[in-house]
C-alpha cells in the first residue's frame, strides 16, 4: 500500500512507514496526533470592537507569547545553547517592526487581530517561497509555526493539550517553541510530515536527543491516537503496531544503545588521552551549518576540517545570485559564526576544495581524467579574485584568533608561495579598508599525494601545520579510485605503502616542530586508533557522530604498544597482511 510518496509495507497487523532521519535513537510509544489548526476567516475577518481595542490584543498576544518563551529559557537555563538560540530567533521575529508596521495597517482598515496575523505573516512567507534556496524556503515553514501560534493564543488555544507522557508526537510540522514545550512533557519521539533535517523542529530535536523521523506524508491520516509506535531515528523508520516478535526485538536494540550510551556518556567530560596518559586533540569535522546545533561538537577539542565547500552556497553564486562581493560577505558571516560558536577552540577552515570528483556542473568542460586535473589549489590559483574573496572572508573573521586556514590538494611548493603572496596582498588591502584581523593566523596544507609527502621538510619552511587526508592519500598513492567497484579492492589506507607515507610526513613535520593532524575516513576506522596513536597525530578529527566513540576507543590504548604495533605493521608486505595483523575483517 501507498500513500502520498511514502511506501508503507504491511506484514500481518504491522505497518512500517518510512521516512528521513532527523534526530538519531529509537524510541516506544503511543501516537499522539497533533491536528492542524482551523482558521476560518470569515468569522475573523471584520470586528466590531475598536481599531485601539484590536491592536492591544495584538500586543498582548505578544506579550503573552514572548512570557512562554522566557519561561521554557528559564527552564532550560543555559543548558542547551541550541534551544535558547531558536528562543531568541523567535523573539527578533516577534519584534520584527515590519510585522508590526504590516499587522497595524490591516487593523486599522478594519480588520480583526487574527486576520492581520495571518494576512500579514502569510505575506513574507510567500516571499521567502520564492527564494531559491532550499535553506531560505525551510524559513517560510518556521515563520508559518509562529504565526499559527499567535493565532492560537489570540483565539485561546492550548500549545500542548494534555500529551501524555512518553507519547510519540505527530505532527504536520513543528515550532521550536512547540519542540520545547513537548521536551518538558517528556515525549519519547516525533513523526513530522514535512519540513527538512535543517529545520528548527530537527535541529532542536538532536540537541535534546529525542529521537525523530521527518517527511512522512500523511501521517497525521494514517495513524490513531493510541497506536502503538517504534522508531528508529538512524534509519528513518517506523513501525506502527508491531508484532511481538518485532517489539522484543526492538526493546534489545533500545538496551545495547542504552549500554553503549553509558559508556560513551562516562568519558564525555573527560580529555583524550590514552590510557597511560598520552593527549591527544580529538577534533570534528564539520561538513554542514547545521552541525552546529549537534551537541558533541562542543564537547570536542575544536574543529580540525572545515569543509567551506558544502558550508557556503557555492551553486547560488554560480547560478548569479549575488556578486563576488556578496558571496564575500555571506562566506564572512558564515565563517565568524563558526569560529564565534566554538571559541576560544581552534577552527581549521579548508579553502575551496572543488574539481575532481565535487560539483562538476560548476565546470563548463569534461576532463577526461578529473581526479588528476583541475582541481583544489590549482582551480583556486586560477580563480584569483574567487580566492582571494574567500581568504579575505578568513581573515575578517579571524578577529577571535581562533582559526586556521588550510589549502586543499597542495602539490608543488609554487603553489604554497603563490597562495601566501595572495594572503598577504588580501591581509593589505583589509589593512587599508580599516578591517581587524589575525595578522598571524596560522597557515597549513593538506597532505594528500605522494608528491606532498615526500615533500613535507620542503613545505615546512612555508606552513605552520599539516593536516592528512587519508581518502585522497591512499587514492593517489595506490591509484585506486574507491567509488570504482572494479578496483575498489586495491583501495586500502592500511596499507603498507601508505602507513609507511603518513610515518615519513610526520617524522619530517616534527624534525621542523609541525603539528600534524589527520582527518580522513580512516581516523574512524575501530582498528585505526592503536595504529593514529602509534604514528604520533597531534590531532585527529573525525565525523561529529564518531567523536565519542573514537575517544572511547583512545581511552583504551597503551601508546607504547601502539608504537610497537605500528612497528609490525610498517615490517608487513601486503594490505591483507596488516588488515589480519590488526583483526580487521
Amino acid at each position: 500500500m501507498v500513500m502520498g510518496k511514502t511506501k508503507y509495507s504491511l506484514a500481518l497487523n504491522e505497518t512500517v512507514l518510512k521516512g528521513i532521519p532527523a534526530s538519531k535513537g529509537y524510541a516506544i510509544g503511543k501516537a499522539f496526533i497533533i491536528k492542524d489548526l482551523t482558521f476560518n476567516n470569515s468569522n475573523h475577518t471584520e470586528v466590531n470592537t475598536s481599531k485601539e481595542d484590536e491592536l492591544k490584543r495584538f500586543f498582548q498576544t505578544i506579550e503573552d507569547y514572548e512570557n512562554e518563551l522566557v519561561s521554557y529559557s528559564q527552564k532550560i537555563d543555559g543548558q542547551n545553547p541550541v534551544a535558547l538560540d531558536m528562543i531568541e530567533s523567535i523573539k527578533l521575529i516577534l519584534h520584527d517592526p515590519d510585522i508590526h508596521e504590516n499587522v497595524k495597517r490591516l487593523i486599522d482598515s478594519g480588520k480583526s487581530a487574527e486576520y492581520s496575523v495571518l494576512k500579514t505573516f502569510q505575506k513574507f512567507e510567500n516571499q521567502l517561497l520564492l527564494i531559491k534556496s532550499k535553506l531560505i524556503r525551510e524559513r517560510a515553514l518556521e515563520l508559518s509555526q509562529i504565526r499559527n501560534r499567535l493565532l492560537e493564543l489570540l483565539i485561546n488555544k492550548k500549545l500542548t493539550s494534555s500529551v501524555p507522557e512518553g507519547s510519540v508526537v505527530v505532527a504536520s510540522s513543528l515550532s521550536a517553541d512547540q519542540v520545547i514545550a513537548f521536551k518538558e512533557k517528556k515525549v519519547a519521539g516525533f513523526i513530522i510530515e514535512m519540513g527538512g533535517v535543517t529545520t528548527h523542529c530537527s535541529i532542536l530535536a538532536r540537541s535534546f536527543r529525542i529521537p525523530s523521523v521527518i517527511s512522512v506524508p500523511n501521517a497525521t491520516k494514517f495513524l490513531k491516537d493510541g497506536d502503538e509506535v517504534l522508531i528508529d531515528g538512524y534509519k528513518g523508520i517506523i513501525i506502527v503496531n508491531p508484532t511481538e516478535k518485532t517489539l522484543e526485538d526492538f526493546k534489545a536494540k533500545i538496551e545495547d544503545e542504552s549500554q553503549i550510551q553509558k559508556e560513551l556518556g562516562e568519558i564525555l567530560y573527560l580529555p583524550t588521552q590514552t590510557k597511560d596518559g598520552t593527549k591527544v586533540e580529538l577534533q570534528a569535522n564539520l561538513n554542514f551549518r547545521q552541525e552546529l546545533d549537534e551537541p558533541e561538537l562542543y564537547h570536542s577539542d575544536g574543529i580540525g576540517l572545515v569543509r567551506t565547500e558544502h558550508l557556503v552556497p557555492i551553486n547560488e553564486f554560480y547560478n548569479h545570485e549575488f556578486t563576488l562581493d556578496e558571496f564575500e560577505q555571506i562566506q564572512y558571516e558564515i565563517y565568524s559564526e563558526v569560529a564565534v560558536k566554538m571559541y576560544p577552540k581552534i577552527v581549521t577552515f579548508r579553502a575551496f576544495d572543488l574539481g575532481g570528483d565535487k560539483f562538476p556542473s560548476l565546470f563548463a568542460y569534461n576532463e577526461a581524467n578529473p581526479m588528476l586535473g583541475f582541481r583544489g589549489i590549482r582551480y583556486l590559483l586560477a580563480n584569483r579574485a574567487f580566492f582571494k574573496a574567500q581568504l579575505r572572508a578568513f581573515l575578517k573573521a579571524s578577529i577571535e584568533k581562533n582559526i586556521q586556514i588550510m589549502l586543499p590538494m597542495i602539490t608543488t611548493v609554487e603553489e604554497i608561495v603563490e597562495s601566501l603572496k595572495l594572503l598577504n596582498e588580501c591581509k593589505e588591502e583589509l589593512t587599508r579598508d580599516g578591517f581587524e584581523f589575525d595578522s598571524d593566523v596560522k597557515f597549513g596544507i593538506m597532505i594528500e599525494t605522494p608528491a606532498a609527502a615526500l615533500q613535507t621538510r620542503v613545505f615546512a619552511k612555508y606552513v605552520d601545520f599539516f593536516s592528512i587526508g587519508t581518502n585522497d592519500l591512499t587514492q593517489y598513492t595506490l591509484v585506486a579510485d574507491r567509488d570504482n567497484s572494479h578496483v575498489s579492492s586495491y583501495f586500502s589506507p592500511f596499507h603498507p605503502s601508505v602507513l609507511a607515507l603518513m610515518k615519513f610526513t610526520i617524522d619530517e613535520a616534527k624534525r621542523y616542530k609541525k603539528k600534524v593532524g589527520i582527518c580522513g575516513e580512516l581516523a574512524s576506522h575501530p582498528a585505526a586508533a592503536s595504529i593514529l596513536v602509534g604514528l604520533g597525530f597531534d590531532t585527529i578529527s573525525v565525523s561529529i557522530p564518531n567523536l565519542l566513540q573514537v575517544k572511547k576507543w583512545i581511552s583504551e590504548i597503551d601508546s607504547n604498544n601502539a608504537k610497537k604495533l605500528l612497528k609490525k605493521a610498517l615490517k608487513c608486505e601486503t594490505a591483507e597482511e596488516v588488515s589480519k595483523f590488526l583483526d580487521i575483517e
